[in-house]
């Protein structure tokens, strides 16, 4: 009776697992790079660098409704000898979940909801010659940008959607309260005194109401190349200058063996209410890495 109740649950596990409506994709790199000289008399350093991306996605999709979560990451360090310090070549991490009702079956236009959260996964530092000068300038959750929207999705292609939303939020929270005091990502600065003590901190969180334009891109134009790009303008109703704030995120990678990839990552960011030598920030790298992908 045991081996038939167990046979039983089997079978029906098995036809379960088979109509979930659930889809789930992953890839994780691993870069590696060294330079190693001896009486090269064309000069150079040595040094030692790695890094490690992934990118994780998880898709619900059942009948009108869908929700999406989506994960990508990068981080890379350079250590250079004989100074044995450790820099970073590359950090951030960002987090986009979306849900969906379409008025048709798999009609183009859904009523969408938005969610998304932008930060970094270690501090950093200045640097004046080989000496490292503290406290960070950033870290985990200083800042975090998050953003929430409600709107009109439209699907003009498969793997392609845009989402407009004229009632959206966006925060920037810093978790460290000497960034938050000095103004920093943004912020109104903390009241100090005429000694430069602080006399009223600062508060570590910017809420703002705007609108909101997003496109998601996703294909595979060409069989083993994965593309997918984010783009974020978002505008101002209650800060000035009312923007827009910008973010641009690609991600490509094409797969030369099954574990070997050529892969490229490519951010843009724009702020105009930072100073004006940081509102544009850019991020390219390519690199040819250990690869390990999941999918159904």
């Amino acid at each position: 009776m045991g081996w038939r109740l167990l046979t039983l649950i089997a079978v029906l596990w098995g036809q379960d697992t088979v109509k979930k409506p659930w889809r789930v994709e992953a890839l994780l790199g691993l870069q590696a790079a060294q330079t190693a000289l001896s009486n090269w008399q064309a000069g150079g350093q040595n040094q030692l660098g790695a890094g490690l991306q992934g990118h994780l996605k998880g898709l619900y999709a059942r009948r009108r409704y869908t929700f999406s979560v989506d994960l990508s990451g990068q981080y890379g360090v350079l250590r250079v000898v004989p100074q044995r310090t450790y820099r970073k070549t590359q950090d951030f991490a960002l987090l986009v979940m979306q849900a969906e009702r379409s008025f048709q079956e798999e009609g183009r236009v859904a009523l969408s909801l938005l969610a998304d959260a932008r930060t970094q996964w270690a501090p950093s530092y200045a640097y004046v010659g080989d000496s490292v000068v503290k406290p960070a300038t950033s870290a985990f959750l200083a800042p975090l940008y998050g953003q929430f929207a409600v709107g009109l999705r439209y699907r003009p292609v498969k793997g392609w959607s845009l989402v407009f939303s004229p009632l959206s939020g966006r925060v920037t929270w810093v978790r460290l309260q000497y960034l938050a005091d000095a103004g920093a990502f943004g912020l109104p600065p903390a009241e100090r005194d005429s000694a430069g003590e602080v006399v009223r901190p600062a508060r570590q969180a910017l809420w703002e109401a705007g609108g909101r334009f997003t496109s998601r891109l996703a294909l595979t134009p060409v069989k083993g190349l994965q593309v997918s790009h984010f783009l974020d303008a978002f505008g101002s109703y209650t800060q000035r200058p009312w923007g827009p704030v910008v973010v641009s995120q690609l991600q490509a990678a094409y797969a030369l063996r099954k574990w070997l990839a050529i892969t490229l990552t490519q951010q843009a960011l724009y702020d105009p209410r930072l100073p004006r030598a940081q509102r544009l920030q850019l991020l390219t790298s390519w690199s040819l890495a250990l690869t390990y992908t999941m999918s159904p």
